[in-house]
């Protein structure tokens, strides 16, 4: 609804230790390019974020542990292509 893109899933296990272990998700490096005009921003988006729902019904993980979504708006993405490029 809001175009926002879900770039990559960390889920973090708590530990009372202190420590932790972390699942990364790697299903963004199966998109083929990145979108260049804001008409495809929405395919990335909808692409995108039905990877990530299948990551996490892949990797189901109980109350100690913690989802930690990168995420993307259109206008944050062109803000970094942009800075990439000079």
């Amino acid at each position: 609804m809001n175009e926002i893109a879900i770039l990559g899933v960390e889920i973090f296990e708590v530990r009372a230790d202190g420590y932790y272990t972390k699942n990364l998700s790697v299903y963004d490096q199966q998109m083929k390019s990145s979108p260049e005009q804001k008409q495809q921003w929405t395919g990335y988006v909808g692409e995108n974020n039905t990877l990530a729902e299948e990551f996490i019904r892949l990797n189901p993980s109980g109350d100690d542990h913690i989802y930690v979504l990168t995420t993307s708006s259109w206008r944050e993405f062109c803000k970094v292509q942009e800075m990439r490029h000079k």
